[in-house]
């Protein structure tokens, strides 16, 4: 069994559908895939994530982001299939070449600052 906890004051959490909604309407293409890669990779569902990847990618236009990211032009015509996107690792790579920055949870920021790890940077 789980627990949501609302801040004070909020009445409702928003569901993931709602979130995707508001995101959608976002104009800078950047900050929209931001905030819609941040919702799947929040689910843990990698159909979603390949599937934001996918839209994403569509948008960028599919030979440019293959010839900027390296990416078989196949590969990435198929992203929305279950099983395209191996790791939230590769996920994480692709929204790179889109110009997407992932910010890391702050506990998890504060670990990675506190070890012996020369030339990393934490956003």
């Amino acid at each position: 069994m789980s627990f949501t906890f609302l801040p004070p004051g909020d009445a409702f959490m928003p569901t993931m559908t709602e979130r995707f909604a508001e995101a959608e309407k976002i104009e800078d293409r950047a900050e929209r895939w931001t905030a819609q890669a941040e919702i799947a990779l929040d689910t843990g569902d990698m159909y979603l994530v390949g599937l934001v990847l996918f839209k994403a990618i569509q948008e960028f236009g599919v030979d440019a982001f293959a010839a900027h990211s390296g990416e078989s032009h196949a590969r990435l015509q198929r992203l929305w299939m279950p099983g395209m996107v191996g790791s939230v690792d590769h996920a994480k790579s692709l929204y790179v070449h889109l110009g997407v920055s992932l910010p890391v949870d702050r506990y998890y920021a504060a670990r990675l600052e506190s070890m012996p790890v020369d030339g990393v940077v934490v956003h």
